[in-house]
């Protein structure tokens, strides 16, 4: 496929690193590698020093290389909940891009005003007026420049040129193109749960409408705070019943955990495999990251999808 380049995605957590690798080989893509590998420490990414950031990156990545080469030149990121900033508000679709930026930037000095504003790296979502809203709306994350640094030093240490940054759940969302995924023309609820997060993707025909991240304690308060959303009607959705499919995905979310959640809420979540329509290597049929734990590598599968 011409212009296509072999692409890793990587997912980081305060925990680990995910990796996986899509490459075009004998005119087709293939999945050409899955990993994970945990860091020697923690990851405290506010608080850390750039350095021992950089370091804890190298040393997992140089782990899942022993393992097996990587063949891409390009690699994208997603990253976790607390590293961003996000509001999703009303714009005007009239203003320049630069204009535009410097009003997000407002906003954000005044719902986060401790935060050095000035050192943030943003991106955003247009959401034209639909079903919810009756004007255009723009979903917004933004992250501190220190590390979009942190990813820019790693890449050229490694040879690689860095493509994308992504919110973890906004990644995930594009796994879904390569899974059994069939409402591209109705209403969809897509959930990201995180060992400290709940995060919610409201849709329409395949494009996000509502996202909401609610701080959670454990995995019952996820599954409480869900039941609320979906029953105090926090969304913005008109009708429940109307979400034609719901996804699940997220951190270590067992199947066992999903059928828990389908029981106690009434609703019928899909734990979806992003690697349901891409052809693997052939060494990946007894690799369990792709036979057993797919679902957790949605974040990094669907920034490794991502063309533009």
């Amino acid at each position: 496929m011409s212009g296509f380049d072999n692409h890793a995605g990587i997912s980081l957590t305060g925990t680990k690193l995910q990796l996986v690798e899509v490459v075009y080989d004998k005119n087709q893509f293939v999945l050409n590698n899955i990993e994970e590998v945990y860091f020697n420490d923690p990851i405290n990414w506010e608080a850390e020093k750039d350095t021992k950031i950089g370091a804890l990156l190298q040393s997992a990545f140089n782990e899942v290389i022993i393992k097996k080469p990587i063949k891409s030149t390009s690699v994208s990121f997603t990253l976790p909940f607390d590293i961003f900033y996000l509001m999703q508000i009303p714009f005007d679709n009239t203003l320049l891009y630069r204009d535009l930026i410097e009003e997000f930037r407002w906003e954000f000095s005044i719902l986060y005003p401790t935060i050095p504003v000035k050192d943030l790296v943003i991106q955003y979502i247009e959401i034209e007026k639909n079903e919810l809203y009756s004007y255009n709306t723009a979903i917004i994350t933004a992250i501190p420049r220190k590390i979009l640094y942190i990813l820019e030093n790693f890449c050229s240490s490694n040879n690689l040129r860095l493509k994308f940054v992504d919110n973890v759940h906004i990644a995930s969302e594009r796994g879904l193109a390569v899974s059994s995924f069939t409402g591209e023309d109705g209403l969809t609820l897509s959930v990201y749960l995180s060992n400290k997060f709940l995060s919610v993707i409201y849709s329409s025909k395949g494009k996000p409408l509502q996202f909401l991240i609610i701080p959670v304690n454990d995995a019952a308060d996820a599954k409480q705070n869900l039941k609320s959303l979906l029953k105090e009607k926090s969304l913005a959705i008109p009708n429940i019943s109307s979400i034609e499919e719901a996804f699940i995905s997220g951190e270590e979310i067992s199947e066992a955990m999903v059928q828990t959640l389908r029981r106690d809420l009434n609703f019928n979540f899909v734990h979806f495999n992003p690697f349901e329509r891409i052809t693997p290597a052939e060494n990946l049929w007894s690799n369990k990251n792709y036979t057993e734990k797919y679902n957790s590598f949605a974040a990094a599968a669907g920034i490794a999808y991502r063309l533009a």
